[in-house]
């Protein structure tokens, strides 16, 4: 992951300067309802960057911990917890691994727009099952599997592939992970997880009932536990 670290890195400043410059915290209707009623749980916050999702699960209620491997992305974070504490707790490790924590450490895991930049998937997934206690909710928003970020339509749908974006903006890395739409399912089932709900959404300001092709998809998905119905 030192290549996911230093494309991170290398944009920290202009990410933070782009996206909640004030600390606020990530607004984000779908993610915020498919999250739930989250008071006094312990909650991952996973590939948190500069802490814009941390921030919105704080202000949910949750005891949050933030884990990113970019060092400079946590930077940002930390700066914005010491000018406004909401009792995070931020980790630098790979969310691969997630080696700082113990098994069953945590009630929830949220991976906003970040698993597209990981390079195992199914590590990462294993990952999260390993640290949820029994029955413990995991919810995840990406680009949809459909395009390459950013309003490319894919022509190799069915390719898993690191890939060069087609148009750069200078606060992201400029490569990003294709998976199919199956790949993540797939995970996700050998991992132990069943798929609650998803939610396939225009980016922008798009009117909710337009045509086309959904620019982002979010799941929410939770750890069977024996027997569960659906398991």
């Amino acid at each position: 992951m030192k290549q996911a670290m230093s494309a991170y890195d290398e944009v920290a400043d202009a990410y933070s300067r782009t996206l909640d410059p004030a600390g606020e915290g990530l607004v984000d209707p779908v993610l915020a309802e498919l999250i739930g009623e989250v008071a006094g749980q312990d909650v991952l916050s996973l590939a948190c960057g500069q802490g814009q999702d941390a921030r919105l699960l704080a202000r949910l209620g949750a005891t949050v911990t933030g884990i990113d491997i970019s060092e400079e992305m946590l930077r940002h974070a930390r700066r914005h917890e010491a000018a406004d504490t909401r009792a995070i707790t931020y980790v630098q490790g790979d969310v691969q691994d997630l080696a700082p924590f113990a098994a069953a450490s945590f009630d929830g895991v949220v991976c906003h727009m970040a698993l597209m930049d990981v390079a195992d998937l199914a590590a990462t997934i294993r990952s999260v099952a390993r640290v949820l206690k029994g029955g413990g909710w995991f919810v995840f928003s990406i680009v949809h599997p459909c395009y390459h970020a950013h309003v490319e339509i894919l022509k190799d749908y069915l390719l898993d592939h690191r890939y060069l974006k087609v148009v750069p903006v200078d606060w992201l890395p400029p490569h990003a992970y294709h998976r199919p739409l199956g790949a993540y399912v797939n995970e996700l089932a050998r991992a132990g997880f069943r798929i609650e709900r998803v939610f396939e959404e225009h980016m922008g300001t798009r009117p909710a009932d337009a045509g086309g092709v959904p620019s982002l998809l979010y799941a929410r998905t939770a750890r069977c536990e024996g027997r569960a119905p659906g398991c």
